[in-house]
Parts: C-alpha cells; structure tokens; sequence
C-alpha cells in the first residue's frame, strides 16, 4: 500500500466520522469521560488530602472540651458550624504560664451572616501568617477584620459595619445582634481564614450573652422608633425595640461588664503551640493527665480521617475503572454494529478497487481517530482538574 492510498484512507475515514458527527462526539465523550475520572477523582483526593494535611501539620496541639477528638479538630482549624463543648478561659492562662508553649484561644459560638466569627487574640492571625491588606487590626470590643472571600462577597471593608447572627428568637436568654465594626480586611490565605470574620474574645463573649454594656436612652432621644415617650420629670422611655446593645461605641465601652469572673467564660478551643519538641513532650504528658480537658494532635486526627476517605475514594476510582471497562466494551459493539450495517458500502468499495488492506486502514483510521479525540478530552478534562486551586479542592471536599 502506498502512502497516497494510506493518505486516502485516512481521509475518507475522517469524512466519514464527520459525516457521523453527532455519533462520533458521543462516542468521544464516552471514551475520554471513562479514561479521565478515575485519574481526576485520584488527583483530587491526593491534592484535598495535601491541602488538608498541610493546616493540620502547622497546628501542633489543640485543647477542648472532653469528647470526640475530631469534632474538636475539625471546629477549631475549619470554624464548623457544628457546636463543641466549652471549657474556661483560665485554662489559655494556665498553659501559657507553664512557659512551654503559646496558647492562642477560640471562641466559636457565634456567626455574622452565615460566616463564622472567631473570637480570639492578634496572637492567631500572626501564627497562620494572616496580614492585614486593608486597615488594622482589631483592638478593642465591638472591633473586627473580615477574611477575604468574606469582605468580597459582601462588599465590605474598613469603616463598614457587619451584624451578627441571632441566637434564636425564642431564646431570651440569649445574646442579641451586635454590630461589629470592620477595621481590617485580610490577605487572601486560600484557606477557611479567608471565609470567617475575626474579634476578640470580649467581643464574642459579648455576642454569647456573657456580657453587656448599658445604652443611655439620652443617645437615641432622637430615634423615635424606639421611644415611647417622655416621663413628667423629661426622662426618655424605651419601647421594645431597644436591646441591651447594638453597636459599641466608645462611650458605651465605659460600662462594659461582664456577667462572672472572666476567667471563668467559655472557650470553644485552645490552639497550643510548644516551644520546642521537648516542651511539647512535658506539656503533652501533662494535659493528657487531666480528665477536664481533651487534647488532640491534628495531624493525627485528620490523617486517620483520610484514611477512611482514601479508602472510600479508592473504592469509588476502582467503580469507576469497570465502568469504563463497560464503556470500553459499548463502544466496541457499537463499531462492530456499524461495520456490519456498512456491509454495502464496504462491498462497494471493494468492488471499485479498494483491497483488503485499504478497507481494514480505514476502518482502523476510524478507530484511531475516534481514541485520539477521547484521549485529548481527557487531557482537558485532567487539566482543568489541575487547574482548580486548593481551597476550592478543598470547599468541594467539604
């Protein structure tokens, strides 16, 4: 056979797939999505679980309430939505007087639209290397700093105000909404610091109901919906709408107070950094010991997670596999249905001259043909796949 008869082949076989157009895209789709998931659902595992493993190696040791070490684990380094078990603030002291390690504090009850609202120290956003790109740092009460995805979403920054969510409607002896300044909005960090909102612990336990300041009606005299009027003697009479605080100004901070020794007020974790393996080793001997705290070993914890994962994820590719092994076979039965209903015109070209060597080059050119369009829709496929950063990896994981 020569080349320009192999050239020919090759071209009717192309008219031909073309000609069949909505036939052959099907079977391209077909081939190249039962080549490309088991590798793309491979390579997003790998990478979810590096992304995953990568927050929970930089965080040494967390302390909570006793109970199940991977809800602590995962509330307090993915801000969950899920509610733990509170334990003293005097415990943040108690370890950082041991001289062995940072004890950086979370308060985790509360959320602002949706997002979760960390009460902490400036201590936490130094330790996950979290900068400010706009404005400051939160300093007093009523102060906080917007993560990144959460300022964009909501349009928000410096000067901006954010409400906090309320507890419940029914529940009087819950904390009421409070306006939270916006002082800073933070770096993008492409992890789940970049969806929560940032305060100090005051500020938290404020929103929690542990604390209060006073309102001076005399400040909203001039807000009629929220007064009743005027007694004989000029003082102003609130209505219903008045809560014990919406905002902290600065005058109203004068009379903050809380509802107990601060000490005594919940934390929902305790993020607990060694100063070096020995004083990890100490330190982890000692909080082990005590039966009204849990301490757990992030990385530990989530690598036993994965395991699981990667189990169900490698059941999950091996399904995958034998169904493209069933596709494989589809495919191939419908070629062989084609060349048979294709009898006339093969016999038409045989007859016309065409031997047995061009007929098998161009059904073979077919074949190949459609098995390079499949393998370069998989290629995409893959690409696109590498092409999604880590913290969408990992929000789709979630």
């Amino acid at each position: 056979m020569t080349l320009r008869s192999l050239l020919n082949a090759i071209n009717l076989a192309w008219r031909h797939l073309s000609f069949h157009g909505f036939r052959s895209l099907i079977l391209v789709l077909a081939l190249g999505i039962s080549g490309a998931l088991p590798l793309v659902i491979q390579s997003l595992i790998d990478r979810g679980e590096t992304a995953t493993m990568a927050r929970a190696d930089t965080t040494p040791l967390v302390v909570g309430a006793p109970g199940g070490g991977i809800d602590l684990v995962l509330g307090t380094l993915w801000f969950l939505p899920e509610p733990l078990g509170s334990i003293p603030a005097k415990t943040v002291k108690e370890i950082s007087e041991t001289d062995l390690a940072e004890a950086l504090p979370l308060s985790l009850t509360a959320r602002a639209g949706g997002a979760p609202v960390v009460g902490t120290d400036v201590g936490y956003l130094e330790f996950r290397k979290l900068t400010v790109a706009v404005g400051r740092n939160f300093a007093v009460p009523g102060e906080c700093v917007l993560g990144a995805e959460v300022a964009a979403e909501r349009g928000l920054g410096p000067g901006d105000t954010i409400l906090t969510d309320p507890e419940g409607l029914l529940d009087i002896g819950g904390g009421y909404p409070l306006r939270l300044r916006i002082t800073g909005v933070l770096e993008s960090s492409r992890s789940p610091d970049d969806q929560a909102v940032f305060c100090d612990l005051r500020t938290s336990w404020i929103i929690a109901g542990h604390g209060h300041v006073h309102i001076d009606l005399e400040e909203v005299k001039d807000e009629p919906e929220v007064l009743m009027g005027t007694t004989d003697e000029g003082r102003s009479i609130a209505s219903a709408a008045i809560t014990p605080y919406t905002e902290l100004t600065p005058e109203r901070l004068k009379t903050l107070h809380f509802h107990g020794n601060p000490e005594d007020l919940p934390v929902e974790g305790v993020i607990v950094i060694p100063r070096d393996t020995k004083s990890s080793t100490i330190l982890s001997a000692r909080l082990e010991g005590r039966s009204d705290i849990q301490l757990a070993r992030p990385s530990v914890v989530i690598a036993e997670v994965l395991e699981r994962v990667f189990k169900i994820g490698a059941l999950l590719a091996g399904i995958l596999v034998a169904t493209g092994v069933a596709t494989l076979a589809v495919v191939a039965l419908v070629l062989a249905l084609s060349i048979r209903l294709r009898r006339d015109e093969l016999d038409t070209l045989s007859r016309i001259g065409a031997g047995r060597t061009i007929i098998g080059t161009l059904l073979l050119s077919e074949v190949v043909i459609l098995v390079g369009g499949a393998v370069l829709f998989a290629l995409i496929v893959l690409w696109c796949s590498f092409a999604l950063p880590d913290d969408l990896v990992l929000r789709l994981a979630n």
